[in-house]
């Protein structure tokens, strides 16, 4: 049992080494290749990365897709960075307007660089149109049910779980 606990603690350590850095595209966002990896300055602001190793780099929306900060991966859109929640099937992103957290509003994209369409029931059907067995499962939910909810045991957001499984079915 204790070669387990350590065989676990090793991983979890060595995952929590994710490196920080600034993905230049969407391509490069989707093969996790980033760059600015070894940065001395790693800062981020509202709508921008500022990057010190040598020379200053200031990263936004204007030269950049997004970035990676703490485990967590960012999208330049516009003037804003957006979290990006889930990249599996489905994007999902949640903007912060002010520091409390029920000032949040949600977004999704088909592709990774696509347009950011704001979370609602109608807006995913709109969107997926072409996937019956999806809408179908919108449908099914009741209205009070949050979309942007993460569900356990992995803590997969619910939007996703339930479009990655009509995929899964085809």
């Amino acid at each position: 049992m204790k070669k387990i606990y350590c065989i676990f603690y090793c991983l979890c350590c060595l995952e929590s080494k994710a490196q920080d850095g600034v993905y230049l595209n969407s391509q490069d966002f989707e093969k996790e290749q980033l760059i600015a990896t070894n940065a001395i300055v790693f800062k981020e602001r509202y709508s921008s990365v500022k990057v010190k190793n040598g020379t200053t780099k200031i990263y936004n929306f204007k030269n950049a897709f997004g970035y990676r900060k703490g485990e967590k991966d960012w999208r330049f859109v516009g003037n804003k960075s957006y979290e990006i929640l889930s990249k599996k099937g489905i994007y999902v992103y949640r903007l912060d307007i002010s520091n409390e957290m029920s000032n949040q509003l949600y977004y999704f994209s088909k592709e990774a660089d696509g347009d950011l369409i704001p979370l609602s029931k109608r807006n995913l059907r709109k969107a997926y149109s072409d996937n019956q067995d999806f809408i179908e499962l919108l449908n099914s939910i009741n209205w009070q049910i949050s979309l942007e909810e993460a569900i356990p045991p992995f803590n997969t957001l619910r939007i996703a779980e339930l479009y990655n499984y009509t995929i899964a079915k085809k």
